[in-house]
């Protein structure tokens, strides 16, 4: 290839993603489990092929402990059950269907806020009934409401995914890819999360095209739960999904889903 090629590839977003040369080979499950958090690995010019940030521990500490309140081994433990057992996608389940009722077109102004009173006193049942906190529960639907309402959907999939699995999976990755170079956990506890993260999304996809776009609906509504309807960081995260889908040495192209 020359270099005008490669230059093209650079700006088109097809060129080859970033590998680290030395990188311990990987197991088929492996290969699988570090794809669900590729979309983070591309924006953040990461290893495609590595669990690692590659930075020193102290330096792999301080997003664990500024974004995720993880200091330690114990933590870790608690970060990986949240993710695994609610995330954000039982909040997504209960919000995403009634703020759709909201702006399908289908109700009238009036029906529309009568509606939105009703659906609070649901959403606290409804998440009351599942575990989860009622009023973080209130918030998101509250914060995804906002969100559609000043086109926070707009970059996202039309229908909306009907789950964010993707996101809660996406992010055991790259707490796992952290919190080893921070000395908190062993590559065997972090691959074993991993694992099970794939066994907890797999089943909401039927592709990575479609694993992409619950990632992205999971960030959104992640940042719209953060009282941030307007994320600005989302268009970086889908150009990271569009070239997983366009590279052709991407992991969402070499593995079938």
């Amino acid at each position: 290839m020359g270099l005008f090629d490669k230059l093209k590839d650079m700006f088109s977003g097809t060129a080859d993603l970033y590998a680290k040369e030395d990188a311990p080979a990987l197991t088929p499950a492996q290969q699988r489990g570090l794809a669900l958090g590729a979309v983070y690995a591309v924006e953040g010019v990461l290893p495609i092929n590595a669990l690692t940030v590659e930075a020193d521990a102290r330096t792999a500490a301080k997003p664990l402990a500024a974004g995720w309140d993880v200091r330690g081994a114990d933590d870790v433990e608690r970060t990986y059950e949240l993710l695994l057992t609610q995330g954000h996608r039982g909040y997504y389940a209960i919000a995403m269907p009634k703020v759709e009722e909201l702006y399908s077109g289908r109700l009238s102004r009036r029906d529309a806020k009568g509606a939105a009173e009703q659906h609070a006193a649901q959403v606290r049942q409804e998440a009351t009934a599942r575990g989860l906190d009622p009023e973080r529960a209130v918030a998101f639907y509250q914060g995804w409401s906002a969100s559609a309402q000043v086109g926070g959907h707009g970059e996202l999939a039309d229908p909306l995914p009907p789950s964010i699995a993707a996101w809660d999976a996406a992010r055991v990755v790259h707490v796992s890819r952290l919190a080893i170079d921070a000395g908190f956990v062993t590559p065997e506890r972090a691959w074993a999360a991993i694992e099970e993260a794939v066994v907890m999304s797999r089943p909401a996809y039927a592709s990575w095209e479609q694993f992409g776009d619950g990632f992205l609906a999971g960030r959104a509504f992640w940042s719209a739960g953060n009282r941030t309807p307007l994320d600005q960081d989302l268009p970086d995260f889908k150009r990271a999904v569009r070239r997983l889908l366009d590279t052709e040495s991407s992991p969402w192209r070499t593995l079938s889903y």
